[in-house]
């Protein structure tokens, strides 16, 4: 990430992938939980040293309006604009602020310029002017605009800054339809809570722990369809078609690398699968081997094999892409999606296993 961008869809996109894999065996609605929590702590760990309340709050929403709303990723003004709003009495900002900034942006930021940010006195964003609704008379507006009258922790519970509320009422009611969106395709479907634990000392992706007994409960999207984790995303080719080389493969060379990455896009599917199904059926195709040039236009062994079906890259490609981008479409809900690949891509039943394994590699490079 650039040093002034705190959390990204990437980021989410990651965790997500990374939770899917290790967890495999928890509920959907386990890992959702999960990444929920583990996408709040990332954020929450990079955001200035403010009170703990502040921060998780701040956290909640700023997950809300960039990645959630606006699908972006969260930037060092972001955080300006969100303080900009919220301005909790007896807590001070400026000079957190002021350290913060100047660690992500040296020299960036002034004292004066900070708090004639926070202050209103400063240009907001213009995503942070349309978030700014009309006056609310109580909590209720707030709690009809994201679905529910609750919120993670009551504001009464908390200590009174100067004898008032931390944050006005409207910010009240945000945080958990905005983490459990980001957690959307690892659900199944059921009810489920989330709340923060701890923070600070989680790690960036925190093991499973019991489940959170706070009483909101709010309904999460189904897990079915194709993973957005698997469908079309750019990646590093040049460490891929290094990766390639070092084991001496053709589809490191065009025409082979441009038309699996071509026929990805076409069909919405993400290029490392592809790659990965080369290396479970093919092994890459090795320079070595004595009829590498005819396997390479059929390293996905579509229509049985290479040696039944043998046109080219370009041909071979568009078809296995195309009956993943199937597949995926009609995965049911809570279905593992490399297996259920499996159940029609090929008859060995380790075949998941080892794409799985290969795609997990490719993605860490």
């Amino acid at each position: 990430m650039e040093s002034s961008a705190l959390l990204s869809p990437t980021d989410v996109r990651v965790i997500r992938r990374y939770v899917q894999t290790k967890y495999e065996p928890l509920p959907g609605s386990r890992k959702a939980e999960i990444v929920a929590d583990a996408v709040r702590n990332a954020l929450y760990r990079r955001l200035p040293d403010l009170p703990e309340a502040v921060r998780k709050r701040l956290a909640d929403e700023l997950i809300r309006r960039c990645l959630v709303k606006e699908r972006r990723e969260v930037g060092l003004e972001d955080v300006l604009d969100a303080c900009a709003e919220m301005r909790p009495l007896g807590v001070d900002l400026v000079g957190p602020l002021l350290r913060w900034a100047n660690e992500r942006s040296p020299g960036r930021w002034s004292a004066g310029e900070i708090a004639a940010r926070i202050s209103g006195g400063g240009t907001a964003s213009p995503a942070a002017a349309m978030e700014r609704p009309a006056a609310l008379p109580d909590d209720r507006r707030a709690a009809s605009t994201i679905g529910f009258a609750g919120s993670l922790a009551p504001e009464e519970s908390e200590p009174a800054a100067v004898g008032r509320r931390l944050f006005p009422p409207r910010r009240q009611a945000i945080g958990v339809l905005s983490l459990l969106a980001l957690a959307g395709g690892l659900a199944a479907g059921t009810m489920i809570s989330v709340e923060s634990r701890q923070g600070a000392e989680r790690a960036n992706v925190p093991v499973p722990a019991p489940a959170a007994t706070a009483a909101v409960q709010t309904p999460i999207e189904e897990d079915a369809g194709m993973p957005d984790w698997l469908t079309y995303e750019e990646f590093d080719a040049e460490a891929v078609k290094q990766y390639l080389r070092g084991r001496d493969s053709m589809l490191a060379d065009e025409p082979y690398f441009g038309a699996i990455v071509e026929g990805a896009r076409r069909y919405d599917v993400h290029p490392l699968l592809l790659f990965a199904i080369t290396g479970q059926e093919q092994g890459f195709v090795p320079k070595s081997h004595e009829r590498a040039e005819r396997i390479a236009n059929n390293p996905f062994n579509v229509f049985h094999s290479w040696q039944d079906y043998n046109t080219d890259i370009a041909d071979s490609s568009a078809i296995a892409a195309k009956l993943i981008a199937k597949l995926g479409k009609s995965r049911p809900e809570g279905a593992e999606p490399f297996a259920w690949f499996n159940r029609t891509y090929a008859e060995d039943p380790k075949w998941s296993d080892g794409v799985r394994q290969i795609f997990e590699k490719l993605s860490e490079l």
